[in-house]
């Protein structure tokens, strides 16, 4: 029988019992209606993950009584930051959930002059956590990326000692070839936002030190091409294999 994941952010090492509240509780009670005695699983989001025995269910928390570690999915070794510019509805949950299942670690929204929605103090940013809770307790991943919210001058000024590489359709160069020398453990992969790059952003984003590849002749949805790229790069340099 599998055992239920849920994520406690302040276990440690050392934790004799973990206690479950919020919506983590919510989902322990109202939705899969655990009892006292069931097994558990709890994990902080940093990689450590404990087993445990559920030994009291309360008005608004559970405790669980830990009685070991458990391994975990491995992550992966080649450690993928995705800059996506901000989209519109749900679709920014749907790139953070994906991401996580893909064992990216960062995910960072950014702005510009063409992004329409406004991500940065919205209450979306609560949301795109949780979703990255959801994606991870369910594909077993122990460590949650980093999600972030950010204007695309910043977005794109870190990642010093990363292979930088923007998607842009009007790109000469192919993504094979941009990846035919790639054998860094650390990508940062830029990808447009739904109105697209202009040809400023292509520039800030060269003179930053991105090499400029396109996906092929298709015009694909912003969500489409993070997806497509962040694949790719876990099968060829990571662990989707």
């Amino acid at each position: 029988m599998q055992i239920r994941r849920f994520f406690v952010e302040d276990i440690k090492e050392t934790s004799a019992s973990a206690r479950i509240a919020g919506a983590e509780f919510t989902h322990l009670k109202k939705v899969l209606r655990l009892a006292a005695g069931d097994t558990a699983a709890v994990f902080n989001g940093r990689g450590l993950e404990l087993t445990g025995v559920i030994e009291s269910i309360g008005r608004d928390s559970a405790e669980v009584r830990i009685t070991g570690r458990a391994e975990g999915v491995k992550e992966s070794p080649v450690e993928i930051a995705l800059l996506q510019g901000a989209l519109k509805g749900d679709k920014p949950e749907f790139i953070v959930q994906k991401a996580t299942e893909l064992g990216i670690k960062e995910v960072c929204f950014y702005t510009t002059g063409r992004t329409v929605p406004e991500l940065k103090g919205s209450g979306k940013e609560k949301r795109l956590g949780r979703a990255a809770i959801e994606a991870a307790k369910q594909c077993g991943r122990p460590v949650l990326p980093r999600v972030r919210v950010t204007d695309y001058k910043d977005a794109i000024s870190g990642y010093t000692d990363f292979f930088k590489l923007i998607l842009w359709e009007g790109a000469e160069t192919g993504l094979k070839e941009a990846l035919r020398d790639a054998d860094a453990k650390k990508i940062a992969v830029l990808v447009g936002p739904e109105g697209g790059f202009s040809a400023e952003d292509v520039e800030l984003a060269r003179l930053s030190g991105f090499k400029v590849a396109s996906l092929g002749a298709r015009i694909l949805r912003a969500e489409t091409a993070a997806m497509a790229i962040l694949s790719i790069l876990q099968y060829e340099l990571g662990d989707l294999n």
